[in-house]
């Protein structure tokens, strides 16, 4: 090593942590004092002094050594030759095999997706297809079912009625079908119109059923019934559907044709069923109050509208419904809730006409035991036990009604 490469410190210079700034601040710390002004001549000459004694070192170095250096380098370039030949080679390769992927797989992928997309539309075409299709048999089976109910088949309502859910259900299968003319077609012109046609139909029937309107004979008219002491809605069912087929068939296939379409109409009609009947039953009594030469008409017409819930529960019972339908309107039996309902609008009335006096008031309280019995009476009559006690079946409806009757005293 030469006095210049002692000299030089390039330990420093080629450390990785050399700093420019660092190694200037330094040399200048070491060539001037503290105290004296600043004098940059000397750290300057010492770096110009380096920069050309490694100028020279390098020329020297690169004089001396060119020919290794330029063996070196053509090795290292005939390596780099051979090794950028073999690497073109294996991308040409890869291109060329590339290519053939290209056609054979991803050229047919993108085709066979097109085809997979042509496929799915095509079955949920057909899917649609056979929907509206299905839909189409529907529709004309509810009209014609709809005719047959015209025609007075009245058991052509509940088959109407599992048409109509099977047509909704159908209609209701999602968006897409309704994106159809002639689905939404079906479902403005025959599925929705005909749905309302008959739950408004159901319950108009319901609610004004009465025995009152009806050409066939009651429970309390027949043989069968004059003489029983209970009577179930079974029993009262299976009496009205032996002497009037058709009136079974038109109030089971009307309940059960609401219950199907909108149970929750059902209860409602029948609420109104017997509230209607309560209502009209307590006018009648209020206004036999005053002239009990009409109490025994009055009597028999509430004895007969009280068979009318009567014969309601019993269709209900035949077809099935009448506990669920007893369980939402909260009631043991629906005849219960009718004298429950006729007793406690009726008890406030004979006790008006009591406390106003006068001839009505007084004829009343002489003809107590007639009114007691005769209530008693149509009671029975009305719960299809006209021939029987007040024992068991009949005997809490007889006590209330008896009991509305109190205010006439003992």
């Amino acid at each position: 090593m030469t006095s210049a490469d002692q000299y030089i410190d390039y330990p420093t210079l080629l450390s990785p942590t050399f700093s420019p700034t660092t190694f200037s601040s330094t040399l200048i710390s070491q060539t001037n004092h503290p105290h004296e002004p600043l004098d940059l001549t000397t750290p300057l000459s010492r770096v110009l002094f380096d920069l050309q004694e490694i100028d020279t070192t390098l020329h020297t170095l690169t004089t001396t050594s060119s020919a290794l250096l330029l063996t070196h380098t053509a090795t290292t370039t005939r390596a780099s030759s051979t090794l950028l030949a073999a690497v073109t080679a294996q991308t040409a390769m890869l291109n060329t095999a590339y290519e053939r992927l290209r056609r054979e797989v991803v050229d047919r992928g993108d085709r066979a997706e097109e085809v997979a997309r042509v496929v799915q539309n095509l079955h949920a075409t057909t899917r649609v297809l056979r929907e509206v299709s299905r839909g189409v048999v529907l529709a004309r089976q509810v009209e014609r079912q709809v005719a047959d109910l015209e025609g007075g088949e009245w058991s052509a309502m509940v088959r109407c009625c599992f048409s109509l859910l099977e047509l909704g259900r159908l209609l209701g299968q999602g968006d897409a079908l309704m994106e159809v003319d002639l689905a939404r077609s079906l479902n403005e012109r025959v599925y929705q119109p005909t749905r309302s046609n008959i739950v408004s139909r159901a319950k108009e029937i319901i609610t004004t059923f009465s025995l009152l309107t009806q050409d066939t004979p009651t429970p309390s008219s027949t043989s069968t019934t004059s003489t029983t002491s209970t009577s179930t809605p079974s029993a009262i069912f299976t009496t009205l559907s032996s002497t009037s087929p058709a009136l079974r068939q038109k109030l089971s296939s009307t309940l059960q044709s609401l219950s199907l379409l909108s149970p929750p109409d059902l209860h409602t009609s029948i609420r109104t069923l017997l509230q209607t009947h309560i209502t009209a039953s307590t006018t009648l009594l209020t206004r036999a109050l005053t002239s009990l030469t009409t109490l025994d008409r009055a009597l028999a017409e509430v004895s007969l509208r009280s068979l009318s819930v009567a014969a309601v529960e019993g269709y209900l019972d035949g077809v099935g419904l009448a506990q669920d339908v007893l369980a939402g309107l909260d009631m043991r039996r629906l005849t219960t809730g009718f004298w429950r309902g006729v007793a406690a609008g009726w008890e406030p009335r004979v006790r008006d006409v009591v406390l106003r006096g006068g001839a009505s008031a007084r004829i009343l309280k002489a003809g107590k035991e007639r009114v007691r019995e005769g209530v008693r009476a149509c009671v029975l009559r009305g719960m299809g036990m006209e021939g029987g006690g007040e024992e068991g079946e009949g005997g809490f409806e007889v006590a209330v009604m008896v009991g509305a009757s109190g205010s006439l005293g003992r």
